[in-house]
């Protein structure tokens, strides 16, 4: 008597799952826009610094793409290079955890900048061998829906982490709070690498072709090239002036933490609070904008962007008539922020692959990433500079002005409904 084998893709959609559940409970556990910026006020440090955390991210996500993006392709065992990476990742956050418990002041400045720098190259490489190693895995409908399911699991778990945490170290110092909640997130992580590591590929990666390899200036003057050909399409100047009208209000998240941080990193149940938010927002964000995209990606964008406009107007309105001190208000605005950024990420990148011709499409992806990253930059650098320099509630005044900015600039060039067939 013989045994049927079992499908590969049945036996990896459970791993999978788990996998990227844990992932998501780590990344909310020890969110460097949440979390790391609560550990950083609560120490002491520049506000400043704080205010820089999504910037060196960033950065470190750009040089990133641009000299390790070939990494995704050698890699010989993809599942194996990404739990790696998770141990990596969360052996930065330990290390982070470490120098804020037993270093001084520029022990701890060194470990914030260093450490949120490496996990941004590491994530960014990480991200796409993900992509690849899960779209040779598993089929379009089962990708689908271990998304949604990683997202409220993830949820769900944080949330009840946070509140262990909550109850075991209320009576600690709120340094030790906050580092005991980014440990944890650590060990999440090296859960999700063990997961991964029982993950069953199904085939090696294909091998691909090699590339002549390209000196940096030769991949500047090949980004400038097809930057300056794709600025004479109108579609791609539209594109471009609505990614880049979300750059400012994708700030919302850190930003509307950091206004938060300020005023309770001290409270034993602000940062539970905050996470609880934060996850609350990942669970709710799912469903909803799932079933509002497939209405229209301008209706999206609007209900985002005005969304984080309101939640502003309400961190504004509070801050100046002294009611700051209550916790629960700042928690409602960071659910509202995380709900409105998930779904305004997702519209952005149906709303390209509506409208992107096929031919223009990869080049398009990488010279409009490259320029909202770089914008993100710049102004999270700005935002942190006006909030270490005035006050924290200037950089939301900010946003909530560029979300009014980004809602009229989504009406006005978004069509109503998807132009499906621009793209043929």
């Amino acid at each position: 008597m013989t045994t049927e084998p079992i499908d590969p893709a049945r036996r990896n959609l459970p791993i999978l799952t788990g996998q990227g559940a844990f992932a998501a409970i780590a990344w909310t556990m020890a969110s460097p826009a949440v979390v790391l910026t609560f550990l950083a006020v609560s120490l002491d440090l520049p506000i400043f610094l704080a205010g820089l955390l999504a910037a060196i991210r960033h950065a470190a996500g750009t040089l990133s793409d641009i000299f390790l993006s070939g990494a995704v392709s050698r890699a010989p065992r993809r599942k194996n290079a990404i739990a790696v990476a998770d141990i990596a990742v969360a052996a930065c956050f330990l290390a982070v955890v470490a120098a804020t418990i037993y270093g001084n002041k520029p022990l701890m400045i060194a470990a914030f900048v260093v450490g949120i720098f490496i996990i941004g190259i590491i994530q960014e490489v990480k991200m796409l061998m993900v992509t690849d190693l899960i779209s040779d895995t598993l089929k379009s409908e089962s990708r689908m829906r271990i998304h949604y399911i990683q997202m409220a699991l993830g949820g769900v778990g944080a949330i009840a982490l946070a509140v262990l945490a909550h109850e075991l170290m209320k009576g600690s110092a709120p340094h030790l709070r906050h580092s005991v909640v980014v440990a944890i997130g650590a060990v999440c992580f090296i859960a999700s690498a063990v997961s991964m590591m029982a993950v069953t590929e199904t085939s090696a990666p294909p091998k691909r072709a090699a590339k002549r390899k390209l000196s940096p200036a030769d991949r500047i003057s090949s980004f400038l090239a097809d930057a300056r050909s794709l600025f004479a399409m109108p579609w791609f100047r539209r594109y471009l002036a609505v990614r880049m009208s979300f750059v400012i209000v994708g700030l919302s998240v850190p930003f509307f933490a950091l206004i938060a941080a300020d005023l309770h990193h001290t409270s034993t149940r602000g940062l539970t609070a905050l996470i609880i938010s934060s996850a609350a927002g990942m669970i709710v964000a799912a469903p909803l904008w799932r079933a509002l995209n497939g209405y229209s990606n301008r209706a999206v964008m609007l209900a985002g962007t005005l969304m984080i406009a309101f939640s502003g107007m309400v961190l504004i309105v509070i801050h100046l008539v002294g009611h700051s001190h209550d916790i629960h208000l700042h928690a409602a605005s960071l659910f509202v922020a995380t709900v409105a950024v998930t779904g305004l990420s997702s519209a952005r990148s149906l709303y390209f692959m509506d409208i992107a011709p096929k031919a223009q499409r990869v080049e398009a992806l990488a010279v409009s990433k490259t320029i909202g990253r770089i914008a993100i930059i710049v102004f999270s650098a700005i935002a942190a500079a006006i909030a270490h320099t005035q006050d924290t509630v200037w950089a939301v005044v900010a946003i909530t002005f560029a979300s009014l900015t980004a809602a009229a600039l989504c009406y006005a060039y978004v069509e109503p409904h998807a132009e499906r067939n621009a793209g043929e």
